[in-house]
């Protein structure tokens, strides 16, 4: 039965949907990243930029950036990754001036009775004799306020966060991103040489490349597996063989055991074919480093496999319930959210769908969020459990005659609609 469901699968448009979709994500992004093998910084170089914790930098430029956004009325903020510029209401402006009146030290008065704000940026100042335009750059203008003494960071990112839920959230003012988007200063040599010695300590550089590999395989296994869940559990239906699965002899566990056993194994070696590749290649550009694979490709499994887990059980359980329609949309909802709404590197939850690390380097950071990453993964592992157990219950009814209202909801909805359009 096992050999025959995997069949099944294989021979499915939908799998070859995924297969091609996981391929072309890993050749497009992965394999088009050009990148050389990990080399030791040399004082001098341009060693890029790292983010930093650092009030006395993130402050000051916070509020000169917050207050310069509320002389020129509007505030840039991505909800859901989409650009909105965000004008205030007046009751909202004024709530935005007593924040920067306690951020600043100006009255309510001095810092709307300020008329002189003018933008950063190059402005032409006029044509040369051959008629080319002079370009001067300007500094921003605004009025003269000093951060209070006894401002603490606590209380600092209290208001920036009050300063976010104005805005409408998805601005550079939210406390978690502070630092992303304020605290960033060139790195040091001594922060590089840092970077460098910890991606190439023993078991740290195998994962490193593993650690990106996941990255961007991530982002398709969050949604990919849906298509291939639905169509299988909607394959029966269609076939119109779904009297005869239920009647079936064997038990409703091994039925759907055996069936989502044989999804998950699938839909696993394109996978697994990658990150063989992905070793080979960076084997390639360390021909005389050892590479120590067993941790990295323990991460690699513990990272993928959950979505794959989690993805396929709850299109299973949707579609039972309800249509395979239902199913992909609600899984494309929440994966478009999730990635809209993640970092780009370090972004690590307890809950939720995605795990981002998309850097070789940055090891301290992993490595300092690898407790929350179990625990991600061990809470999508659950979830993947819990929708299976649901999925046999379900099951279980139907070949007992019931549990038939999802069909039956979703043709009163049709009905309704229909109805609605007869009339009008």
């Amino acid at each position: 039965m096992f050999i025959k469901e995997c069949k099944k699968v294989i021979c499915s448009m939908t799998f070859v949907l995924y297969a091609v979709t996981v391929i072309a994500m890993y050749v497009t992004q992965y394999c088009n990243d050009e990148r050389g093998a990990i080399t030791a910084p040399r004082p001098g170089e341009d060693y890029g930029m790292t983010v930093r914790e650092d009030p006395g930098v993130i402050m000051p430029a916070a509020v000169e950036s917050l207050l310069g956004h509320y002389f020129s009325g509007s505030y840039p903020a991505y909800p859901i990754m989409f650009y909105k510029n965000v004008r205030l209401r007046e009751d909202k402006r004024l709530e935005m001036r007593a924040i920067l009146e306690e951020l600043t030290g100006l009255s309510g008065e001095e810092i709307d009775g300020f008329t002189d704000y003018q933008e950063a940026g190059y402005f032409c100042e006029g044509l040369d004799e051959q008629g080319n335009p002079i370009m001067q750059f300007r500094e921003v203008a605004l009025p003269e306020y000093s951060l209070p003494e006894d401002m603490t960071y606590e209380r600092f990112r209290e208001l920036m966060g009050q300063a976010d839920k104005l805005i409408g959230g998805g601005s550079s003012y939210a406390p978690d991103i502070l630092a992303s988007g304020f605290g960033r200063m060139p790195m040091t040599y001594e922060e590089a040489l840092a970077e460098y010695e910890a991606v190439m300590k023993p078991g740290e550089l195998g994962k490193a490349y593993l650690r990106l590999h996941c990255d961007y395989m991530g982002i398709v296994l969050a949604v990919m597996p849906v298509f291939v869940a639905a169509g299988l559990w909607q394959l029966d239906k269609k076939a119109q063989m779904q009297s005869l699965v239920y009647t079936r002899k064997s038990s409703t566990i091994r039925i759907v055991g055996i069936r989502y056993l044989a999804l998950v194994c699938c839909m696993t070696i394109p996978v697994l074919l990658t990150l063989l590749y992905t070793i080979y290649t960076t084997g390639l550009l360390y021909p005389q480093t050892p590479i120590a694979w067993g941790s990295g490709l323990q991460m690699a499994l513990l990272w993928l496999l959950p979505d794959i887990l989690a993805v396929s059980a709850l299109g299973a359980l949707l579609t039972e319930l309800f249509s395979p329609l239902l199913a992909i949309f609600f899984q494309c909802v929440w994966w478009f959210v999730s990635l809209q709404t993640a970092t780009l590197t370090g972004d690590v939850r307890r809950f939720g769908l995605q795990v981002r690390h998309n850097s070789l380097r940055k090891t301290a950071i992993w490595q300092s969020q690898e407790s929350l990453f179990l625990y991600n993964r061990l809470s999508l592992t659950v979830l993947a459990l819990l929708c299976l157990g649901a999925v046999v219950w379900v099951y279980a009814k139907k070949r007992r005659g019931g549990m038939d209202w999802g069909n039956s909801l979703l043709h009163r909805v049709k009905a309704m609609v229909s109805g609605n359009r007869k009339r009008k």
